[in-house]
This record gives C-alpha cells, structure tokens and sequence, in this order.
C-alpha cells in the first residue's frame, strides 16, 4: 500500500508538469526550506538552469494547501535564490506540499519541484492540544496507580472477574449480538456507495449516518472485500463457486481469503464471519462480517489465557482486551483478530482433549480443534498463518512438557484425534475440490505465486519501532498523504523488558518453565529473523519465506500477551547479599535507562516522511509510558503497564474505524438495468474503461457482469481472445486490477498492456482500431472523458447514460 502513496504521488507531480501550460519550463529544483510560525514566514531555498536568472526578472508565488504567500524577500546569486513568503494565516502542522512557481519576464513560467521530482515539502513543527491530553491522562493514571485506591479496586474486579468467567462470556456474547441487531459495522464501503461508479449505477437504501471519518486506507477492504461479498450475495443464483460476473472465465471466489465471502459449499462452515449473509438481511449480515473477527477473538483468547494461567482470570481478560483494541489491529479492519482466532481457539480445544477422560467429549473436542484448524487455513494468508501458526505451535509443545505428567493419551484421545482429522479433511476437501484449478493458475502467476523467498533481515531499526508513533500516526494522521496507516501500525515494543521477563520466567517460574521458553525463543526468532536474517532453505522449509517481516507484528504482539499473562506477580524473596541486591537494581535501572533511550531514539529520529506530527509533549507522553511501564514490569506490577498501553491504543485505534451503519440493500439502478440489457432483459457483458480497476469492481456488486475489476488470477480466455503476444504474457499473469483506457498505441497496434505497479494491469487501447469484440463484451460503458474518445469508434453505438456514466452497445461496424 505504502508502493501505491509513493505512486499516486507521482503521477501527481507528473500531472503538474504535464498540465502546466505550452510556456511551463520545468527548469526550478527547491533545495530546502524554513517555516517560522511566529511571524508566519516561509523562506524557500532552491535553483534553476538559469545561469544569469535575476536578468529575466523572475516573479516567484508560492501556495500550500491554498495559502497564497506574498513575496517578502528576494535574493538572487547566478542560478540560486533565496524567497520569503509571508502568509495571513498560519500553515497546518505537518507536512505540506508547496506550489512554487517563478513567472519570467517573457512570459514563461517555471515550476519548482523537491529533487525527486515531487512537489517540495514544507514542515511545520506544532505541538497539538491532543498530545497534551495524552500526557495530562497519561501522569493522572499514573498518579492513579500510586494510591491505595487503584490497588483495592483493581483487586476486587480481579476476584470478581474470577468467580464469574461463564456470565461474563455471554455477556460478551450479547454484546456482540446486540451491535449485529443495530447493523453496526467499522467498514468503511461508503466510500464507494458515495463515489461515482457507484452513483452511476447502483441505487441503495439505509441510513448513512456515521461517527468518526471513513478510512480511504483500508482500499482492500471497502473496495475489494466487500465488493465481492456483495457481488456473492447479487449474483443469480446467490453464493456461488465461480462468480460469472467477474471477469469473462469467472472467478473462483474460493481462493478469496482473509475474512472470504460467502459461498454455497460445506467449507462455508469453516468461515463463520460470512455466515450472516446466509440467514441475516444484508445490514445484519455485514455487521456480523465486521463484528466477529473483534469479539470472537477477545472469548477465544480469554478463555485460552484461562486455560494456560488459570489463576488470572481478571488479567487474562484485561491483556485479551489490550491484544483486541491494538492499532495493528484496527488498522488492518481486526483481521489480524481473524487470523488469532483459529489457531487460538485450536490451542484451547487441544487443551480440553488432552485433559478429558470421557469418550463423547473427546470426539466434541477433537471436531473442534479440526474445525479450527480448517478454518485457519481458509484464512489463505500465508505472513500471518506462518507467524502465529509458528508462535502457538512452540507454546503449545512447551505447554505438554510442563503438563505432561497431568495428560494422558488413551482411547478417548484416540477418538477425537480421528474426529480431528475427519472433520479438517472434510472441510478442507470440500473447499479444494472446489477451489484447486483457480489455486494452480495463482501459484503459476508472476504476482503472487512466483515471488522471491524472503529470508528476512531487512527490517529498519525505526521502522521495526514504528509502533511508539501511533496513538498521532494512526487516528489522528488520516487526511496526510505521507502516512499509511496500515503500514505505520504495530505495537508498542520493549524489548528489554521482554529480556527481562523472560529470562526471570524461565529460571524461576518452574511450573511455566516450558511454555515460557517457548515464548522466549519464539521472541529471540522474531528479532533474529527482522534484523539478521534466515538462510533460505530454512525460510523455504519453514515457509517463514513468505513472511515478510512487517506482517508479523501480530505474532509478536501476541507473544507479549502471553509473556504477560504466564508471568507471576509475586515479588522472589528478598535477599540478605547486599551485592545481589546491587546487581538486581543495577539491572533494572539499565533495562529502563535502555528502553527510555530507545524510545528517544526512535521518536527524535523518526524521518518527517513518515511521522511529521511529532512533538516534544508526544515524545514526553510516550517516554512516561515507557519509562513507567518498564519499571513496573521489572517489578512484577502488571496492572500498571497494562493501564498505561490501555491509554495509548485506545487513543490510537478508538476513532480510526468508522462507527456505522451497513447499507439495508445494494441494488442494480432500473434506468442502468435497461441500458445494460438486452431485449429480453438478460444483463449484458460490460467493459468498464476508465484507467483503472476498482470502479469497475464495483459493477458485480450489483449484478452485472464484467470483463475488466479485480481479478486474482488471469482469465486466459481474454488474453486468447485478444491474441496476446507471448512476450506479453508475464505483464498479465498476476493478481491484478485489470483497467482499460484509451490512448496512443505504439507501433500501429489496436491495444498495448503494460504493469505500471505489481498489482495492475492496464490495457491502453486505440478506440478507432481495437475490436471490442474480442473482449466478449456487449455493453461499453465510460464516464464523459473517455466516452468522447469512444465515439470515434465504428463498434460502438452510444445508447443512453445515467449519472455521468455513459453507455454503448458492442456490434459488427455495418450496423451501425
């Protein structure tokens, strides 16, 4: 996604030049620039070809985010110069892009570009009301923390919470059905229900109201997710296996993954987020899609914290609910819950069937943890299923050694191992037998199948750290062009006193002894594998090789939880060795005086690119957490440390998802129904042409078939039908967002390919030439710009528009 900003801005400053005008001269680089805000002045340094240019009398103007600037000072030496530009109003903090242009005195004008090619940048330093909210809350828990109060309170919710975990999972449980009832949902698919595609064809009912802005950065969730969910639910008959509306071959939607779509085969039992679109109405089925990856894995992984640590129920709770509200996982739409959720849920169910002594039981445990099982690996997203699947699996195998003499293997383990494995088969049988040809064209594509085994290694050391920006990065960041908000979330590392905990664990904890070694090693790996590195065979046999390291935060993440909830909060006893005592407090002050430095590092170093709302108070408030944090970590506390990262992702994540509600239906326009069907009413086969490939998507969502959206594998059909060059092939075999447009084609070509970025595919076609017919289309449809261009078309005879949208119909050149 982060590829996609990079490329988007771009084309921007492609655009610029482009558009500029017959006498633009794009001969201006800016070399820097200052921004004072108390006399709200800005002075930009740069240069231009121009050997001699004050004797072409140059007029500079400059404009950011529409403030004009006037001309306040100018100093000119050979090709250089030095501007200031006062402004009647004070520039945003943050990033900026600056406008700066020099008008000659014959006329020409040249525009200013930063060295790479973009518009320049100005970067206002601004401390924001909302970092001292975060500090001022931040020092009152603290303060909180100290009392008796705190301690007397947190006690009795703990004995509480203890006494009455059954109540209080169907209280959950309600929750969750309750927001269902509502429609509730954090999706943000109003972004293409108000855009105009969507407008142009589409006719929707349901309130639009919302509380917080919707996230144009969850693009893959709005816009392709959910479009196809819909396209499941509209197609005739509903929930099919190959949806004929995509794409001229179909698309298999069962090689959809993360959250899928609902399809009518028994491996729809293994993707119980899409089982409302079966029995619910539509607004109820969505919230239900959205609601379940976030309470689901709260129960779930509850009860297994439960299960491991069975004597911090109160905690256990607090840190399930810390793990579920983390950035990383609002930012990415609660996937990662999704992904937590399975293999979670097999760990607890394992736990059951080793333990039981009861034949019914065993096979009831076993189904589940094949059901579990089944349902991870439809997930279909190898980074996050290797990286948990990797962190569990050494959990549980430290699990059995610590409990090994409590379990037993006999006749009912048998049993449910049996059920294990039958009901896995069947669920995952069902789903490949469905699903194998679609899955054989995907591991034959240049993107993703054919992508090069990642060994690890190349992690940033701010990057990896990236998580102490987020309670500015995430929530507060979402209208800057300069921050993805996927990319930029995660968690907030300590590593140190991830060190600390470990090791104390492992050498004094001897009832956890195993499961915390696991843990400790699973954590060591991760570091190795972000800033070392793997050799390939390892990464190959492990499939750690399609892991890359960004995407395993989550595993991490969860490992801290754990780590947290195994770990005893009874203090060792104090010792009379006045030189252990020493050591011991030596250690601690180094481990808090090495995680504060990190955290200064990190936030002082933090290239404005990528984290441009810094300011002293945020760094101040995110130091107090850490430094307190740590402290009371290496201290046994653990209340503490988990009020304080309470604090900072709840400001993080709380508004970053919109709070609305679904839409109650999504249906065909009657005025597009008729223009895009024939005469006995049967919807026609449409190519979209508009450059790009997610509108078009949407059209399936609605019913009507398509050549051109997204597609996860190419449909070779098209490319026979259009007589592809071999050479050619590599461009078009890939997941892709398959887009038409007009344009030029070289060497007197009908139409050209080309992959300007992994995930697109774009064919630019001579509307004058190009046989529309070889697409299998019937109807052509294009908003004004394009459909100027194809008029000039002897196939296509313009029938009618609606909404902008401009509609033709496919036929032989004579009858027209």
């Amino acid at each position: 996604m982060l590829r996609k900003l990079l490329a988007t801005l771009f084309v921007i400053a492609l655009h610029a030049s482009a558009w500029g005008g017959e006498n633009t001269i794009t001969k201006g680089v800016i070399d820097g620039s200052a921004y004072d805000a108390k006399s709200k002045t800005l002075k930009i340094f740069g240069h231009t070809t121009i050997e001699k240019l004050a004797d072409d009398e140059p007029a500079f103007e400059v404009h950011v985010r529409g403030n004009y600037g006037k001309i306040k000072d100018l100093s000119i030496e050979k090709n250089h110069f030095a501007a200031s530009f006062a402004f009647d109003s004070a520039l945003p903090g943050g990033l900026s892009e600056m406008h700066v242009t020099a008008t000659l005195a014959n006329k020409d004008k040249i525009d200013f570009f930063a060295a790479n090619g973009k518009l320049g940048l100005v970067h206002v330093s601004k401390i924001y009301a909302r970092h001292w909210w975060l500090l001022v809350v931040t020092l009152l828990a603290i303060g909180f923390i100290y009392t008796k109060h705190f301690e007397k309170i947190t006690n009795g919710i703990a004995d509480w919470i203890q006494t009455r975990q059954r109540p209080l999972s169907i209280g959950v449980f309600f929750i969750f059905l309750s927001l269902v009832a509502i429609g509730t949902t954090g999706s943000s698919f109003r972004i293409v229900l108000d855009g105009p595609v969507a407008k142009a064809v589409s006719s929707t009912t349901g309130s639009d109201s919302k509380i917080f802005k919707l996230q144009y950065s969850r693009g893959d969730e709005w816009g392709i997710l959910t479009p196809n969910v819909i396209a499941q639910v509209n197609h005739t008959p509903k929930f099919p296996i190959i949806n004929t509306n995509l794409g001229i071959d179909g698309q298999n939607m069962g090689v959809l993954g993360m959250t899928g779509v609902p399809i009518a085969q028994w491996s729809a039992l293994a993707r119980p987020a899409t089982w409302g679109y079966f029995f619910l109405p539509l607004r109820q089925a969505q919230s239900w899609h959205w609601q379940l990856p976030f309470w689901g894995c709260l129960l779930v992984l509850w009860w297994l914290l439960n299960l491991i640590k069975p004597s911090s129920a109160g905690r256990n709770l607090a840190l399930a609910s810390l793990f579920v509200v983390a950035p990383y996982a609002a930012a990415w739409s609660n996937w990662p819950l999704y992904f937590t959720l399975f293999p979670a849920l097999a760990f607890a169910c394992t736990i059951k069937l080793l333990r039981t002594q009861k034949f019914s039981h065993a096979l009831a445990w076993g189904a589940a943890v094949g059901y579990a099982l089944a349902a991870w690996v439809l997930t279909l997203y190898p980074p996050w299923m290797v990286s948990i699947g990797t962190l569990l699996a050494l959990l549980f195998t430290g699990w059995v050694i610590d409990q090994r003499k409590t379990l037993t293997f006999h006749r009912p383990q048998v049993a449910g191992s049996f059920a294990l494995f039958l009901v896995l088969m069947m669920l995952v049988g069902s789903w490949w037998s469905d699903t194998k040809d679609a899955i054989h064209l995907m591991q034959n594509t240049v993107y993703p199948g054919q992508r090069t085994t990642l060994t690890g290694g190349d992690q940033s050391f701010l990057w990896a750290f990236r998580g102490y920006t987020n309670a500015e990065s995430i929530t507060f960041s979402r209208d800057d062009a300069w921050t993805n908000q996927p990319e930029i979330s995660s968690y907030i590392w300590l590593p140190f006193a991830m060190a600390w905990l470990c090791i104390y664990g492992v050498l004094q904890q001897r009832r956890e002894r195993w499961i915390l070694l696991g843990c400790a090693l699973f954590i060591a790996y991760y570091f190795i594998f972000a800033f070392v590195g793997i050799p390939e065979f390892i990464a190959n046999a492990s499939q750690w090789g399609r892991v890359p390291v960004n995407r395993a935060d989550v595993s991490l993440g969860l490992a801290f939880i754990i780590l947290l909830s195994l770990m005893n909060t009874a203090l060792p006893r104090t010792t009379t060795d006045g030189s252990n005592v020493v050591l011991r407090k030596s250690l601690i002050a180094i481990t808090v005086a090495l995680s504060a430095w990190l955290a200064y590092f990190v936030l002082t170093r933090m290239p404005l690119i990528t984290f441009p709302k810094s300011s002293a108070v945020y760094i101040a408030a995110l130091l107090t957490i850490v430094i307190f944090s740590v402290w009371w970590l290496t201290q046994k506390n653990f209340k503490g440390p988990i009020l304080l990262f309470l604090i900072f992702f709840l400001t993080a994540s709380l508004g970053f998802n919109p709070i609305t509600k679904a839409p109650k239906d999504v249906k065909l326009h009657p005025e597009v129904k008729a223009l895009a069907s024939d005469d006995t009413g049967t919807l026609q086969r449409t190519l979209f042409v508009s450059g790009e490939g997610m509108g078009p998507h949407f059209l399936p969502a609605v019913g009507l078939p398509v050549v051109n959206g997204v597609l996860a594998y190419p449909h070779t059909s098209l490319w026979k039908q259009l007589a592809l060059a071999e050479k050619d092939w590599p461009t078009v075999n890939r997941y892709q967002h398959l887009a038409f447009k007009t344009g030029p084609v070289a060497n007197g070509g009908t139409y050209s390919v080309a992959s300007p970025w992994m995930e697109w595919v774009v064919v630019t076609l001579d509307p004058k030439t190009f046989d529309f017919r070889r697409t299998s289309a019937k109807r052509v449809a294009a908003f004004a710009d394009e459909a100027l261009r194809l008029r000039d078309s002897p196939m296509l005879k313009e029938i009618g528009s609606y909404g902008g949208l401009t509609w033709f119909v496919v036929t032989d050149p004579e009858k027209i």
